[in-house]
């Protein structure tokens, strides 16, 4: 397996994903914020969800937040909006809303979901207009 490219062996890769993380060679504690809340908080989570985006391998490192992390930014996605995909099952609204809120790419999402890229454009123009009308009670 060459470890500059991701995916080369796909069984090797789902076992050794972290050597292809983005967050590798930063500060662990740029992941876990000092602050919770206002314009310190907000600044380290944009810092490290910069790194997230650049990664490779953040649909893996996501799983396994979800199965083992309940503090941090991990899988691009901070400890509240990962809450909102723990306990829900099947395709609820709450798990394929925070993915989008988060930035995630259409792709991926179909890819978590099983569903097609389409569905998630859909899901996506709905978010968007709950966003514009205020609504959060329908879409939830």
């Amino acid at each position: 397996m060459n470890p500059s490219k991701p995916g080369t062996d796909a069984g090797a890769a789902r076992e050794n994903w972290r050597a292809w993380a983005a967050c590798r060679g930063e500060d662990p504690e740029l992941f876990f914020p000092v602050a919770s809340l206002g314009s310190a908080y907000q600044a380290q989570v944009m810092a490290a969800k910069a790194v997230c985006r650049r990664c490779p391998v953040r649909s893996s490192c996501l799983a396994e937040a979800l199965r083992r992390m309940p503090y941090g930014i991990a899988g691009g996605l901070t400890e509240q909006e990962r809450r909102h995909l723990r306990p829900a099952t099947g395709l609820g609204a709450p798990r394929w809303r925070a993915l989008l809120e988060a930035g995630r790419p259409h792709p991926e999402v179909a890819r978590l979901f099983g569903v097609s890229v389409r569905t998630v454009e859909r899901w996506a123009s709905r978010l968007r207009r709950d966003q514009q009308t205020g609504a959060e009670g329908g879409a939830r």
